[in-house]
């Protein structure tokens, strides 16, 4: 199984090696690549066009990576004279348990609906513009490669004229906006914007002490949602919905993260009224956090903030002394940009796919 949803893929149809579909064939070929590599699964009609050849490179990189292309591929099949209008040719062939054949229209886009977590359009017509609608409609993410021509030039637009009442889920307007820079030798930040928007859970946890580090927190949180998006991102006050139990929801955040940014200021080891460091609470929300990091095995990325120190061993309770191995980087207003960019970076190291 893909690790991640289905994908449909829909645009131009074309059915001869004309010049002018060179275009068409290789952004196709380059988002069935992609979606293998990322750990997409693929969902396609069984037109000719773009549905072929995204489904046809699809299935040749599965096998490149050793990995079983049935387990992520699936065709929505629909009869020639179903479509309304005549085909010759056919799409791409395949395996029975990978078909699902329907009987009309209707019935294959609420299948598509409901079998993919987004749909990625390549130039197309009516008949692709009416599916992108469709999506976006019932809220499904659409992200339309303008530079393609066609109709996915016109759902782009009207996506971004339609920003303020109906954003695609999870990324920012800028984010979005980048799926016009052309394509040269990769499909650019694409199974990013994917994994932006169909994120269930955030990759990435934001731990700190709020009264300390607060506002270089929240920087640094606008930096990773700018680069990863707002739904692969965790930090306590956007996170948290009220009335809801802060451990549970935080236990529940950090079990499904896989990096967790730790900021360390002034305010690190404060003390409670008695003076003891708030750190040897248990009941301390910042000695939970960075226990559960710590026994979960995440990747931990420590940063000192502006000209903090960095706490002595034996200040530490022992089941928070593991935190000093890690290299521990300052970042403060003037190194902010290098840093913030460096911590980019690593945490896309970890989170870059490995498939295959």
């Amino acid at each position: 199984m893909p690790a991640y949803p289905h994908i449909l893929v829909v645009g131009t149809t074309f059915t001869v090696p004309l010049p002018w579909y060179r275009p068409f064939r290789r952004l196709a070929d380059m988002v069935g690549r992609e979606l293998a590599r990322s750990g997409f699964g693929l969902l396609t009609g069984n037109t000719p066009g773009v549905d072929k050849v995204a489904a046809r490179a699809f299935w040749a990189e599965c096998l490149r990576r050793g990995l079983a292309p049935e387990a992520g591929y699936q065709q929505l099949w629909l009869p020639h004279f179903q479509r309304g209008y005549f085909l010759p040719g056919e799409g791409f062939a395949a395996p029975v348990e990978c078909t699902v054949r329907l009987s009309d229209y209707d019935e294959w886009i609420e299948q598509a609906i409901g079998r993919a977590g987004a749909a990625v359009m390549i130039g197309g017509r009516s008949g692709s513009l009416a599916i992108a609608r469709r999506f976006i409609d019932a809220g499904k993410p659409v992200l339309p490669i303008p530079f393609a021509g066609g109709e996915s030039r016109e759902v782009f637009h009207e996506i971004l004229r339609t920003w303020g009442e109906a954003p695609v889920p999870g990324l920012s307007q800028t984010q979005f906006l980048s799926l016009a820079v052309p394509w040269i030798n990769s499909t650019g930040l694409l199974a990013r914007l994917l994994l932006g928007t169909l994120a269930a859970q955030a990759d990435i946890f934001i731990s700190y002490r709020r009264a300390d580090t607060g506002m270089a927190a929240g920087r640094l949180r606008d930096d990773l949602i700018e680069h990863f998006g707002a739904r692969r991102v965790f930090m306590d006050l956007h996170g948290i919905d009220p009335s809801a139990d802060w451990r549970e929801t935080i236990g529940a955040a950090i079990a499904a993260c896989k990096v967790g940014v730790v900021l360390i200021g002034h305010g690190f080891m404060a003390g409670d009224a008695q003076g003891r460091p708030r750190l040897w609470d248990e009941g301390d929300v910042l000695r939970f956090e960075l226990a559960s990091l710590l026994a979960g095995q995440k990747r931990i990325l420590p940063l000192l903030v502006d000209d903090a120190p960095l706490p002595a061993e034996d200040a530490l309770p022992e089941a928070l002394r593991p935190l000093l191995r890690y290299q521990t980087p300052r970042i403060d207003n003037a190194n902010w940009q290098a840093v913030s960019a460096a911590v980019v970076r690593a945490i896309e190291a970890v989170l870059s796919p490995s498939v295959g």
